[in-house]
């Protein structure tokens, strides 16, 4: 996070400036947290002093980030993956899209256990929502991280708010905040995060950022927090706070800003209701694609344009694989209508998932519904040389 100290630091100066040449020659980061602080940084000092930046020697990978020019929800095309990109969202109806984008992709790139994807659909919303319930900002900005080799998810929220301390000193009369435990930076973080603490009145329950430090713990993930001069960490089972009263602030009296960071083990189960003390419920992730049946389908819309594609077909196995680890008993994938399956896309879902899961499970559980006798004998053979193979 030292760039965005840097750059806010550095912005002081600028009283007289309209245009500041930003050198990324010695940047080369693309975590989310400092990603995404360095993009609301930017975005505060061009709508609050006008200020133009130009990128110099910007890092390849930094440029897809789009960190210099954040991206809106509206600009995801069908086929894309909002991973890696800096998003900005203005509205809570903004935040819910990002969420639903968050976890169709997590649910395409990378096997999870049981929980992974509901508590992180719950998390992120939350977390993205706190902007317009706390912050006072007018925006926020997101970005996600999947790791498929170590199947780790990262992700990290800012907005340039009012920030958590200020929030819980100027909360509202009725409100859960206990004055004496928000006296400095670092403690008002730690209070914010414990169960039904919140800066708004008795409607809201201050369940959620409680309920993120909760999932995090429960999966084995990290989570930190950085808010005005405070921060606060959770790292290998160990909390550590600090205050940094020399960390330069955007303004003072207004604009604290506060990032939320956290890694969840797609490895690793995690129940979001154990999470939030309540009775373990159905998962989120299956009720799009549940029947009056009691059994899960893919219909022929949503398939048509995968099929020809192994690497379409990989999303298809490793979103199927998600389905059952979720609790699908059974799944339908609904051919109706499609002229041809390639070969690589039967081998890369059929066949794979009948080796993974075993074939007597695979056939329990996987089913295909209108194949032509083309496709189904395409089907047939995939699995059939995959399971020869063993490979």
């Amino acid at each position: 996070m030292g760039a965005v100290d840097d750059l806010i630091a550095a912005s002081k100066s600028w009283a007289d400036a309209d245009t500041v040449i930003l050198d990324f020659k010695q940047l080369h980061t693309t975590w989310p947290d400092t990603t995404v602080s360095f993009a609301a940084a930017l975005d505060y000092l061009r709508t609050h002093r006008s200020l133009k930046f130009v990128p110099d020697h910007l890092h390849s990978n930094q440029s897809k980030t789009w960190l210099h020019a954040p991206r809106s929800i509206s600009a995801l095309s069908k086929d894309e993956h909002p991973t890696n990109i800096v998003w900005r969202y203005d509205s809570e109806h903004d935040a819910q899209l990002l969420a639903d984008a968050f976890m169709k992709s997590l649910t395409d790139l990378v096997i999870c256990e049981a929980g992974v994807i509901d508590t992180l659909n719950w998390c992120i919303y939350e977390v993205l929502d706190n902007v317009f319930q706390h912050s006072h900002a007018d925006r926020g900005f997101v970005m996600m991280q999947v790791h498929t080799g170590n199947r780790t998810c990262v992700l990290g929220v800012t907005d340039t708010g009012r920030g958590i301390h200020r929030a819980m000193v100027e909360a509202a009369q009725g409100s859960s905040v206990d004055p004496a435990r928000v006296r400095t930076a670092d403690s008002a973080i730690a209070h914010a995060l414990e169960q039904g603490v919140t800066s708004k009145g008795k409607n809201n329950q201050g369940n959620g950022l409680h309920g993120l430090r909760r999932a995090v713990a429960i999966n084995g993930g990290q989570l930190s927090v950085r808010s005005g001069r405070g921060s606060w960490r959770y790292q290998d089972a160990t909390i550590t706070t600090a205050v940094d009263l020399s960390r330069p602030l955007l303004d003072a009296n207004s604009c604290h800003s506060t990032t939320v960071d956290w890694r969840l083990k797609c490895a690793n189960a995690v129940s979001i209701n154990e999470a939030l003390g309540r009775p373990e419920a159905s998962s989120a992730i299956l009720e799009t694609i549940a029947t009056a049946d009691d059994y899960y389908r893919l219909d022929a819309s949503e398939l048509e344009a995968l099929v020809g594609s192994r690497q379409h077909g990989s999303e298809v196995r490793t979103r199927i694989r998600n389905y059952v680890a979720a609790g699908a008993s059974q799944i339908v994938l609904d051919l109706r209508g499609i002229p041809l399956v390639s070969s690589s896309f039967a081998d890369e879902v059929m066949g794979k998932l009948a080796l993974e899961m075993g074939e007597l499970q695979f056939r329990r559980t996987i089913f295909v519904e209108g194949a032509s006798p083309v496709n189904r004998g395409l089907i047939e053979r995939a699995i059939e040389l995959r399971l020869l193979s063993g490979a």
